[in-house]
């Protein structure tokens, strides 16, 4: 039994790296930037891609998955495919708790491809509203920051498999949900929900808060494993 985590939009492995040394068994991080090609592919879906990653990484029921904002959206699909247990941190099934400045996905696209939205700029208008004094400063910023000098065909297929059509309805639902109330990025879910201090980065500022509702899961899982 492996625990696979995905990190979301823009991040890379160290954002588990708080809670990664207290979770049991083995690891895998996977990395959007590095799972996904550096050139522009119009039809990629997070279907598509969950279906990829279970067949390149032979996933089973017999592992778990904990993603990360979209990487959180990503597992739920690989649980739709494979039936395996999945904890969705700062993440959604609905993709209208999305919070994004315009609907269109082909405005959200271009904005990111030309650098209208990913800019300086609109960092520091980001930090000033919602992160400045904050302790996910530091993270927001990092993150940020690599989707403004990261490849931006990447950047926009990552953008890709949040927006783009799917060709199967979700069905699937996580098997925990943890979220706080203050996240700006996505709005809080529907249902049952582990709630947390902080913001988006929760699971990068408040560690603790995150990996004792895991740590739980996890051990009833096995449990009964």
């Amino acid at each position: 039994m492996r625990i696979i985590l995905i990190p979301g939009l823009g991040e890379d492995e160290f954002i588990f790296d708080k809670i990664i040394a207290e979770l049991p068994g083995d690891k895998l991080v996977l990395s959007l930037w590095k799972l996904l090609p550096d050139r522009h592919v119009a039809d990629l879906n997070v279907v598509q891609f969950a279906r990829e990653l279970v067949a390149r990484y032979k996933i089973t029921d017999k592992d778990v998955m904990i993603g990360h904002s979209a990487g959180g959206w990503v597992a739920v699909y690989i649980r739709q495919i494979t039936g395996c247990p999945v904890v969705q941190v700062s993440s959604w099934t609905d993709s209208r708790k999305v919070i994004v400045p315009v609907r269109n996905r082909h405005l959200i696209y271009f904005t990111a491809r030309t650098g209208l939205y990913l800019n300086r700029l609109v960092l520091w208008w980001s930090v000033k509203k919602y992160y400045k004094d904050k302790p996910s400063l530091p993270v927001f910023r990092k993150v940020f920051n690599r989707l403004v000098t990261g490849n931006r065909a990447n950047a926009v297929n990552q953008l890709r498999l949040i927006f783009n059509p799917r060709p199967e309805r979700l069905e699937a639902e996580p098997n925990l949900r943890i979220h706080a109330i203050q996240d700006a990025v996505i709005r809080f879910p529907d249902g049952e929900v582990q709630e947390v201090p902080g913001d988006h980065f929760s699971i990068y500022t408040y560690p603790e808060t995150v990996i004792d509702p895991i740590r739980k899961f996890l051990t009833d899982l096995y449990a009964h494993a």
